[in-house]
């Protein structure tokens, strides 16, 4: 049986600053998180994928935070799109 302490990788980033964002908000959460850039000493700087991890006994939790920033930051996105109309990319009328 494996330790609940053991650390385990609920995130893959394309980058380490955005690893360091999703660690940021885990530990905002009150989940103890890590990247893998940690112990770089110039962290952030990497242009290697970076991973975050947390405790076995915290990963479902910490799976389901990001998924919901996620989620959240999709429909962020949409709403962005969106002309006060109401319409998605709506033309805009240009002057002759």
């Amino acid at each position: 049986m494996s330790d609940p302490h053991d650390l385990v990788c609920v995130y893959k980033a394309s980058n380490p600053a955005k690893a360091e964002l999703v660690r940021n908000l885990l530990v905002a959460e009150g989940i103890r998180a890590e990247t893998a850039d940690t112990h770089n000493p110039f962290p952030g700087l990497s242009t290697m994928p970076s991973e975050v991890y947390v405790e076995q006994s915290n990963e479902v939790e910490a799976r389901a935070v990001i998924a919901d920033a996620e989620k959240n930051h999709i429909e962020d996105d949409s709403e962005d799109d969106l002309d006060e109309s109401g319409e998605e990319f709506a033309e805009e009328s240009s002057p002759v």
